[in-house]
């Protein structure tokens, strides 16, 4: 239900983390309600004691009708589920993006029928007349890559210990043993004569080759999007950073001409457009709001008028 289980403007579904509860008990999602505080200079303090009507005076002494606004939205969204979707491209709108109340990355969605639109909170729809790109910019690049390796020399150094003492110790024993001492003393001191010790110098030496080299690395260009807004025939101009890659995807977006051909000889009335059956939509819902026409006869003529 209306300002109940959803937003009284966007028709969002509420839950108890996006709800706000105004003066009049009626209840607005968390974004519309700051969207308000925004155009309407409101704080924290203020922003809650205030009722729909209020809010929607205070909107038409700024020349907006916010409920109509957001009519108008709903009817746009339900025109691009309705058409279907053709293609989508991923911009960084670098100037120009204020005319459309966008700026830096965006989608473009581009519809069946070759309309596109941009700004998925609040889609308005244009055509795509053209494309340029300013070409491919490069900056140099410089790459060190260092290769090598390692060769060990070992050199080993034979030590005697000391022969002396080994000797001098034998004849001791000698001494003190007698005769049989003597053998036992010359074999010790034998001992001490074939001991060695063996030391080893170990030696690394490392070898490498670094080369140098440069490479070419395209970086961000500029490129320009020329459109034709459909609701006041606006022309708009659309700055973005593209390289080669992000101007082939641009590239995959048709592009329209503008010009319409009139039979004058026939006089057979042309189709309507878009815009004057989203027109006529807004104001078929305006007068369901008013309780003039009922939600059934609002849904039939709207499936007329988009042949669903």
């Amino acid at each position: 239900m209306k300002g109940e289980t959803t937003c009284w403007y966007c028709d969002n579904t509420l839950n108890i983390l996006n709800t706000v509860r105004l003066l009049d008990d009626k209840k607005i999602c968390t974004e519309c309600h700051s969207s308000i505080k925004r155009d309407l200079g409101l704080n924290m303090f203020n922003s809650k004691n205030i009722s729909i009507e209020d809010i929607n005076t205070r909107y038409a002494e700024l020349g907006r009708n916010l409920e109509n606004e957001h009519n108008d939205l709903r009817l746009r969204k339900d025109d691009i589920k309705t058409t279907g979707i053709y293609t989508k491209v991923t911009i960084d709108v670098a100037a120009g993006g204020s005319a459309i109340g966008v700026s830096g990355p965006v989608t473009i969605v581009q519809l069946n029928d070759n309309r596109i639109a941009i700004n998925p909170k609040n889609p308005d729809f244009y055509y795509l007349l053209s494309t340029e790109f300013n070409g491919a910019k490069y900056k140099t690049v410089l790459a060190s890559q260092t290769a090598g390796g390692s060769s060990t020399d070992t050199t080993e150094n034979t030590v005697k210990k000391g022969k002396t003492g080994r000797i001098a110790a034998g004849a001791v024993i000698g001494t003190m043993l007698g005769p049989v001492g003597t053998v036992v003393g010359a074999y010790a001191g034998s001992k001490g004569k074939d001991k060695k010790k063996v030391k080893g110098n170990k030696t690394t030496r490392h070898n490498s080759n670094t080369t140098q080299t440069t490479e070419a690395v395209e970086v961000k260009s500029l490129a320009k999007i020329n459109l034709k807004r459909i609701s006041d025939d606006r022309s708009i101009t659309l700055t973005i950073n593209a390289d080669t890659r992000d101007y082939n995807e641009l590239l995959s977006l048709q592009t329209v001409s503008t010009e319409i051909e009139i039979d004058q000889e026939t006089g057979i009335e042309e189709p309507k457009s878009r815009e004057d059956i989203i027109k006529e939509l807004k104001e078929l819902k305006e007068l369901v709001d008013m309780g003039i026409v009922t939600q059934e006869e609002f849904d039939a003529k709207k499936k007329e008028l988009l042949n669903l």
